[in-house]
């Protein structure tokens, strides 16, 4: 078995009340089976209250009943977590005890990283001046261990493309959609649907401003956001901000290129990769088109509501995914020219 990390994965702690939003309110809290039995069963008061908060979910399990402004019911004024007091980190269910950490295991891979919905893990993202590494340690397991898939091989090599600092992040950009569509062919044997027709009379741009329009909003400032897609000025100034764009491209492909071999979109997720840089650009040339100014705390917050919005949530990233993947106007061609 192989364990993955990013370089920075072990500086990661949690602000607590130092942190400016909160991972506690804004959206459901479920409770794993462990944890939900380890409550049921607590005694006195805190057990009671605990009960009182939690409800059913209905494809099953359980998770807390948010109160006004959809905050966790042990979420103090503060912003600290009353649980964390009173049973310490080990009473904590799954989520609050990992969250912004995630995994993903594909064959003998287990991958570990810190999501971006957190400021704290942008931060550490775009804190990295050097090229992002990753770190693996290997466990050596019984015999008949599955062998390493050559999905690995590939995204290293879209990691190549990526860094490669010689270039000006725009080609970088359109190398790696080359990539994803010859990954396509070679893996499944035809290109995507929306290569397969690719029509250069078709907006890629108005084509995901209808994509984004249809995903459940996160909350009230996103409707805003996707309308910056309307202003044809606003340009996303790939080469020019310095947006920590290339860590980006890092971070998307490392989370999401994989498991593409098993739904057999590779191609449209390297389109995500890419899309979604070029979409918190434009977020970010919005900010400095109003104000004049840009500074590692824009790029933090537009990173942040850009992936709690769409990266978040799996009814939403499953919407810009089906479409990249099928929609003649998201074309690998079409988006080399929406990006410049």
């Amino acid at each position: 078995m192989k364990y993955i990390k990013p370089n920075f994965y072990d500086d990661f702690h949690c602000l607590a009340a130092a942190c400016s939003d909160t991972c506690c309110a804004g959206w459901e809290i479920d409770i794993d089976p462990d944890t939900e039995a380890y409550y049921m069963e607590m005694p006195g008061q805190l057990g009671e209250r605990l009960r009182e908060h939690m409800e059913r979910l209905p494809e099953g399990g359980a998770c807390f009943r948010l109160t006004d402004g959809d905050r966790c019911p042990f979420l103090t004024e503060d912003n600290l977590c009353e649980l964390m007091f009173e049973l310490g980190e080990d009473g904590l269910c799954e989520i609050c005890h990992e969250h912004p950490r995630f995994y993903e295991q594909i064959g003998d891979h287990m991958e570990m990283g810190i999501g971006l919905c957190c400021e704290e893990g942008a931060r550490l993202l775009f804190e990295q001046k050097e090229p992002i590494s990753f770190i693996t340690t290997s466990v050596v397991g019984p015999p008949g261990d599955v062998e390493e898939p050559p999905i690995f091989r590939e995204r290293d090599a879209a990691f190549r493309i990526v860094q490669d600092r010689s270039l000006p992040l725009r080609v970088r950009m359109y190398r790696l959609l080359d990539f994803g569509a010859s990954i396509q062919r070679a893996e499944f044997g035809t290109p995507d649907p929306a290569d397969s027709a690719p029509d250069p009379a078709l907006d890629a741009r108005e084509t995901l401003l209808s994509v984004m329009e249809d995903m459940e909003p996160y909350d009230d400032t996103w409707p805003a956001t996707v309308h910056l897609l309307r202003d044809g000025s606003l340009q996303a100034e790939l080469d020019e901000i310095d947006g920590g764009f290339e860590n980006l491209l890092v971070y998307f492909l490392y989370r999401h290129f994989a498991p593409g071999v098993t739904d057999g979109r590779l191609s449209a997720r390297v389109k995500f990769c890419a899309v979604s840089v070029w979409f918190i650009c434009l977020m970010n040339a919005h900010v400095l088109r109003d104000t004049g100014d840009f500074t590692e705390w824009d790029r933090i917050v537009c990173t942040k509501d850009y992936t709690k919005q769409v990266e978040y949530s799996d009814e939403n990233l499953e919407l810009m995914l089906a479409a990249l993947h099928s929609e003649p106007a998201l074309s690998t061609e079409n988006l080399k020219r929406l990006f410049g």
